[in-house]
């Protein structure tokens, strides 16, 4: 395997920590980047690259060009991580879409706006979820007890969480707000939100959610902590996940957080109404709508026997359907039928 990207990348530096082989690509032009795709091409030919997988959209026209120049030695993959914005099937946009050998997308729902936005031909397309290592959040998961010590959570309590960087888009704020709701309906729910504010962005909507905890009067009630790599301990620590986001397009928490076994309130928009199937494995509410996210979260509350079901329906689906192995089997199945 190579990685072929920006030299001052973050990722670029940690795939050389890890002995991954690095080759220096830089691509500044969203499109009719020719010298750049002639430089990849060149580099492909000197390491006898036969597989090309692009992962950003700005990166698609130096893969289709440099595949072209390969003469057929180089077939190109593009994964997608991000929305399709408008319409692309216009003669450019149709000329670089049809040159992807194939389009790897993560859900169904995104699929069909892939076939209704741009000219891939539908055999090109393949859904592949993207998996998470199961064991983490199943048998090496810690205990509920060990992660409420470690994240100063009450033992006995409800525990709602949102897990994702700080910033507008994720929806905290909405969730801030849905769990005052609960608490003037009488409920006492607690809140953990865990993740670092939005890099390079300054820290304005960190302090504007802590001050609206104060305002609301749930400072007691609102745990702030930061980012951490073993994640699965603050699933283990939940009762109940909350995706609040306007739009995700696909949502690795949410996946993390299903395997884990938990029942997902998540907004209906984007990949997320692919993962999540209302009234089984969770909830599908309108998005940054508090009234709604706050009466979903209060049908579970007032059954906790549903909480167990949905996260016991959840956890079986997802051991099955977001295997990193199987993800991986998949990959595989497609890179193999390239001639």
């Amino acid at each position: 395997m190579i990685l072929y990207t920006d030299p001052a990348a973050r990722l670029y530096r940690e795939a050389g920590s890890l002995g991954i082989a690095t080759r220096p690509v830089v691509s500044r032009l969203p499109a009719g980047d020719i010298i750049g795709a002639w430089r990849l091409a060149r580099l492909m030919r000197q390491d006898g690259v036969r597989r090309l997988i692009v992962h950003r959209s700005i990166d698609l026209f130096p893969g289709a060009f440099a595949s072209l120049l390969s003469r057929g030695h180089t077939r190109l993959l593009y994964h997608q991580h991000m929305h399709i914005g408008g319409r692309k099937k216009d003669l450019y946009h149709a000329w670089l879409y049809r040159r992807i050998d194939a389009f790897i997308t993560p859900v169904e729902w995104l699929a069909e706006r892939v076939l209704e936005k741009t000219s891939v031909p539908p055999n090109r397309l393949h859904v592949i979820p993207r998996g998470v290592e199961i064991g983490r959040f199943t048998v090496r998961r810690p205990t509920r007890t060990d992660a409420r010590k470690r994240y100063g959570l009450p033992s006995e309590a409800v525990v709602i969480g949102l897990i994702g960087r700080l910033d507008p888009k994720k929806g905290q704020d909405v969730a801030i707000r849905a769990l005052a709701r609960l608490h003037r309906a009488g409920y006492r729910p607690h809140l953990l939100l865990v993740g670092d504010q939005s890099f390079d962005e300054g820290d304005r909507f960190a302090n504007s959610l802590h001050q609206l905890a104060r305002e609301l009067g749930l400072s007691d009630y609102v745990h702030f902590r930061p980012h951490q790599a073993d994640v699965e301990w603050a699933y283990a620590a939940l009762d109940i996940f909350v995706l609040a986001s306007k739009s995700e397009c696909y949502g690795m928490v949410t996946v993390e957080a299903l395997v884990s076994g938990l029942p997902v309130v998540g907004t209906n928009d984007g990949g997320t109404v692919s993962l999540i199937h209302h009234g089984q494995n969770g909830l599908l509410v309108e998005p940054r709508n508090v009234e709604a996210l706050g009466e979903a979260l209060t049908s579970l509350l007032d059954d906790p026997e549903r909480i167990r079901r949905m996260g016991a329906a959840a956890q079986r689906e997802g051991t099955v359907k977001f295997s990193h192995v199987r993800q991986c089997e998949s990959w595989e199945r497609v890179l193999a039928g390239l001639n």
